[in-house]
């Protein structure tokens, strides 16, 4: 008994003192835009690692009742959510025979539907019958000249409002001409000049069963030395404008002039760990990352697991 009062109470001391850096548990299904040097590391190896990120960020977003038929109505709690994990071996990756002790810095971008609507699309028959199609468009070459202003209440401060606005208008009308996600994109607006262009964005449509949180987009930096604060901080500094399209598919029967609404969002990270000294055994270090943002069961688990080596 005083055995198992004094775990549960090193148990409680320890949580408070896991890192609050929590991001989504998940690994792409079919449909997740792999970039990068993403694409060197198989699916149970991305998402050890980034399951438990070093730096995470989230904002809310436009999203809708996707359990009722299109068009529905708004809803709260959809999230826009972003991981980051550094120092990733390439010991890990699918081909390691040519590891050279350096490292990835990767990240995974997510669209989190409300948790009463994660499972609206568990099941093959509410897919096949659903009404929805959502299209989410990466543009990943931003300028990043404004990104000293976080990227809060998934507003863009990378691109102008005229921009956004634009972008916002011309993906909304060329989605109802064809009800492609895929389809030529619309030429790049004027008042966005000459820092992106529509036709090196990232689209996809996304698969309806990953809005449970289920990466949308991942990638990985080049190979680097351990450690490397420049490429971290790239990365967690970096601001990621979305554009998701709430659309239909032909069972809708939506009228002629019917339009999508098209939101264009940014996020960014916002919860970052501090750097590890050094050397260190600390929270950044792969001897102890393993209680990283799991769910609350399992960090207890792995909390007392530390408690009776």
């Amino acid at each position: 008994m005083m055995t198992m009062t004094l775990v549960s109470y090193y148990t409680i001391l320890l949580l408070l003192l896991v890192p609050r850096v929590l991001g989504y548990i998940g690994w792409p299904g079919d449909g997740t835009i792999v970039a990068g040097n993403a694409v060197q590391f198989d699916r149970e190896t991305w998402e050890a690692n980034l399951a438990r990120p070093n730096a995470t960020g989230s904002n809310s977003v436009v999203g809708f009742d996707v359990s009722t038929p299109w068009p529905s109505t708004q809803v709260d709690g959809w999230q826009l959510g972003i991981n980051i994990t550094r120092d990733i071996p390439d010991s890990e990756i699918m081909n390691p025979s040519n590891a050279t002790g350096k490292t990835f810095t990767g990240t995974s971008i997510f669209l989190k539907a409300p948790a009463n609507l994660q499972s609206t699309f568990s099941t093959q028959t509410a897919i096949d019958e659903t009404t929805w199609k959502i299209c989410v468009i990466f543009i990943s070459d931003a300028p990043q000249e404004n990104v000293t202003d976080a990227a809060e209440d998934g507003n863009c401060p990378i691109l102008s409002a005229q921009c956004v606005t634009d972008l916002e208008d011309a993906y909304s009308a060329k989605f109802a001409g064809n009800l492609d996600c895929y389809g030529t994109p619309p030429t790049t607006p004027s008042s966005c000049g000459s820092g992106i262009n529509t036709g090196a964005f990232n689209r996809q449509q996304m698969p309806l069963d990953s809005i449970n949180g289920t990466e949308v987009y991942v990638t990985a930096s080049e190979l680097h030395e351990p450690g490397n604060e420049t490429v971290w901080n790239d990365a967690v500094k970096k601001t990621w404008p979305v554009l998701t399209i709430w659309g239909w598919n032909p069972r809708a029967n939506a009228s002629e002039d019917a339009l999508p609404t098209v939101q264009l969002s940014c996020v960014t990270a916002t919860e970052v760990e501090p750097e590890p000294e050094p050397g260190s055994t600390g929270p950044n270090s792969a001897g102890s990352k393993s209680c990283y943002s799991m769910p609350f069961a399992l960090v207890i688990a792995c909390v007392v697991g530390y408690i009776l080596l």
